[in-house]
């Protein structure tokens, strides 16, 4: 659905993103994972449009991303940034109603299609109950929910988000991974996801694409986590695995990695 070929992103004199060349497989579910500043956010800002290659070209649907109108754009892709500003005094359905601009004429009001779209959009995210309830009044993890929410009403079958578990506590962290892998297998959603936690992006997701100082040092299968080499060579530690009753993915446990001499 969508492709990076030899995509290079150059800022202030300094390349950003250099030769990247990456697939997204339809029905899965990828991390993008890596050290703070190895490009993951600047990569996902490709693929949705909002940063223009150097060099190299990306896809949707094997067309350049150039060539795509924006609303055209918004009814196959959708994008949830590390943070947005809540919009104060707007009610939850309101919120989730503005993802459904990319299908509406200028100027045109929700019809009974667009308020039945916005409505499965709330239940899918447990936010029905919620619709008439001013979002100045939610906590984190449920204004999370609605901005995902609102992503689900563009209707779009590619979803990209840029670490959507910032700033929750680790219950709601998993409530929303829950919810993630639950759009992806019931509705059939390709997503991608920034994400930090190593254990997370192994428990959830089906592919990872691992990214250091602005290049894809691997990419593939979910086990590529497993490999104590890439992630001494990527992020500097020394890892073990440990096998948890009752779960079939291993669990990371993770220190610094040191050498003999002690130092880091």
């Amino acid at each position: 659905m969508i492709s990076l070929d030899q995509v290079c992103v150059s800022r202030g004199g300094r390349r950003i993103l250099d030769s990247v060349s990456i697939q997204l497989t339809p029905g899965k579910i990828t991390a993008i994972v890596g050290p703070n500043g190895s490009g993951k956010s600047s990569l996902l800002k490709v693929m949705v449009g909002a940063i223009a290659p150097t060099e190299g070209t990306a896809c949707v649907d094997r067309r350049p991303l150039a060539d795509w109108k924006r609303k055209e754009l918004a009814r196959v892709l959708a994008y949830l940034p590390q943070s947005s500003e809540r919009p104060n005094g707007m009610t939850v359905e309101e919120v989730v109603a503005c993802g459904r601009f990319a299908h509406l004429p200028p100027w045109a009001n929700l019809n009974a299609e667009d308020r039945a779209v916005v409505a499965q959009a709330l239940q899918q995210t447990e936010m029905l109950s919620q619709a008439e309830v001013v979002v100045d009044n939610l906590s984190g993890g449920e204004m999370q929910r609605v901005w995902l929410a609102t992503v689900l009403a563009q209707g779009a079958d590619l979803l990209l988000l840029d670490e959507p578990n910032s700033f929750l506590d680790l219950s709601h962290q998993l409530e929303l991974m829950e919810l993630i892998q639950r759009l992806n297998q019931d509705l059939n959603k390709t997503i991608a996801l920034v994400i930090h936690d190593l254990n997370q992006a192994i428990q959830w997701c089906d592919e990872v694409v691992v990214m250091k100082a602005g290049q894809v040092q691997a990419a593939g299968a979910i086990t590529l986590l497993q490999d104590p080499l890439l992630l001494k060579e990527v992020f500097n530690l020394s890892c073990q695995f440990v096998r948890v009753p009752g779960n079939h993915k291993p669990v990371l446990q993770a220190s610094l990695y040191r050498m003999e001499n002690g130092a880091a």
